[in-house]
């Protein structure tokens, strides 16, 4: 039974690190995107009505993908200064309770994401303004990504020792 969750576990961190160093390149995107903003603003005075939109769509989904990362290399912030004088009892008290908050918050915010993007899909939403950018494709990956967010979650706080 051990060795299921070990390659369950092996598997869950292969996969954010895959879809991690593919989502290092939307960095890049957002960048070009702002060059191009800030050019066409700047030097031909015709500022764009999409780029502000696309750059927060693709900047939600990055930083839901970056905290996956952050979860899958054990670095997301703690205060290491009382952690580390508190007795091995209290440590485990500690890291119980983070995995039920985790568990239970990340899992609501699947749930109700999943409801969120389905119904963004069947209304075929798109953002307000000039630029309609559909919004349902961004949506719909919210439940996905923090699925991917509590797995990650899971292998930390169940399948390795601090």
């Amino acid at each position: 039974m051990i060795e299921v969750f070990d390659k369950l576990f092996s598997l869950i961190d292969a996969v954010t690190e895959k879809i991690s160093k593919l989502a290092c390149y939307l960095v890049f995107v957002m960048a070009l995107i702002i060059v191009i903003e800030v050019s066409r603003r700047y030097l031909f005075s015709q500022p764009t009505i999409w780029a502000w939109n696309l750059n927060r769509q693709i900047f939600g989904v990055f930083i839901l993908v970056a905290g996956s990362y952050t979860m899958s290399k054990n670095e997301h912030i703690r205060i290491e200064m009382l952690h580390e004088h508190f007795p091995a009892k209290v440590k485990m008290i500690a890291k119980v309770i983070e995995a039920v908050c985790l568990i239970f918050f990340l899992g609501v915010l699947v749930w109700q994401g999943f409801w969120m993007g389905w119904n963004s899909l069947m209304m075929g939403e798109k953002a307000t303004g000039a630029f309609r950018i559909p919004l349902y494709p961004f949506k719909l990956l919210i439940p996905l990504l923090v699925f991917l967010f509590l797995m990650q979650g899971i292998v930390v706080f169940f399948g390795r020792e601090d």
